[in-house]
C-alpha cells in the first residue's frame, strides 16, 4: 500500500505539467486527439520507466539504508529546486512584464520590439536573442504559447506534434524519476500511473479550459509539482 502511494504521488507530480498544458489548449481551443493524448502519455511513461530505472541500478550497488536515504534527500533536493526556480522564472516574468508594459506606454517602437521578442527571442529592451534548444522544450513555452505546438495551423495537435510536446513535458521529470528509482519505489507501476494519469491530466485539463476558459499560471503547476516530490522524499524517508 506504502508503494502505490508513493507511485502515485509521483505519477500525480509528474504530470501536473501535462494539466496545465491541458487547460491552455483549452483555452485556446487546440484540440488535442486520442491517439495523440495517449502518445504524450506513452512517452510520459517511457520516460519514467528509463529514469526511475537508472536509479534502480543505482541502487542496487547501495546498502538499502544508504540507497533510501539517498534516494530521499534527491528527491526532496530536486524538489525544492523546482520550486526554486519556478520562483525565480515567475518573478523574472513579471518583471519584464512591466517594463513591457513601461516601455509601450512609452514608445510604439518598443512595442514592436517586444512583440518580435514574445514570438521566440527575449532579452532587454531593443534587443533580441534567440531561444536555447532547451527552452524551446520547456513545458512553460507550450503553456504560455500552446499554439507553437500546432506545426501546421490545422486546430489541433496530430501524432507527430505531439511528440514533440511530450518531450517537452517529459524533460522535466527525468531527474525525479532518477530518484525516485534509488528509493526502489515499483517502477513499473510508477511507470503505468504515470501513463494513465498523463493521459487523464491532459484530458481533463483541456475540459476545463474550454469550458471556463481560466489559464494557470507558470507559477502553479511548478510550485505544485516541487511540493509534491518533496513530500514524496519525505515519505520514503520516513516510511521506507
Amino acid at each position: 500500500m506504502a508503494h502505490l502511494f508513493s507511485s502515485l504521488l509521483l505519477s500525480l507530480a509528474s504530470n501536473v505539467d501535462n494539466f496545465a498544458v491541458g487547460i491552455a489548449y483549452g483555452v485556446k481551443r487546440l484540440r488535442i486527439s486520442l491517439l495523440s493524448n495517449l502518445l504524450i502519455a506513452l512517452i510520459s511513461g517511457v520516460g519514467t520507466l528509463l529514469s526511475m530505472s537508472v536509479g534502480d541500478v543505482i541502487s542496487s550497488y547501495l546498502p538499502n539504508p544508504v540507497a533510501n536515504g539517498l534516494g530521499s534527500a534527491v528527491l526532496v533536493a530536486i524538489g525544492l529546486w523546482g520550486i526554486w526556480e519556478t520562483w525565480k522564472i515567475e518573478k523574472k516574468r513579471k518583471r519584464k512584464a512591466a517594463l513591457r508594459s513601461r516601455e509601450i506606454s512609452r514608445s510604439p517602437v518598443a512595442a514592436g520590439s517586444y512583440q518580435f521578442a514574445s514570438e521566440g527571442y527575449s532579452g532587454e529592451v531593443g534587443y533580441s536573442q534567440p531561444r536555447s534548444g532547451l527552452e524551446e522544450f520547456a513545458y512553460e513555452g507550450f503553456v504560455d504559447r500552446p499554439e507553437k505546438a500546432d506545426t501546421d495551423r490545422s486546430g489541433h495537435i496530430g501524432p507527430k506534434e505531439a511528440i514533440a510536446l511530450s518531450f517537452g513535458l517529459a524533460i522535466n521529470n527525468l531527474s525525479s524519476g532518477v530518484g525516485a528509482g534509488i528509493s526502489n519505489l515499483n517502477v513499473t507501476l510508477t511507470a503505468i500511473l504515470t501513463f494513465a494519469v498523463s493521459a487523464l491530466a491532459i484530458a481533463v485539463g483541456f475540459v476545463l479550459g474550454k469550458r471556463f476558459s481560466a489559464k494557470m499560471t507558470g507559477l502553479w503547476p511548478g510550485m505544485v509539482s516541487g511540493l509534491l516530490i518533496v513530500l514524496l522524499g519525505l515519505y520514503e524517508y520516513l516510511i521506507p
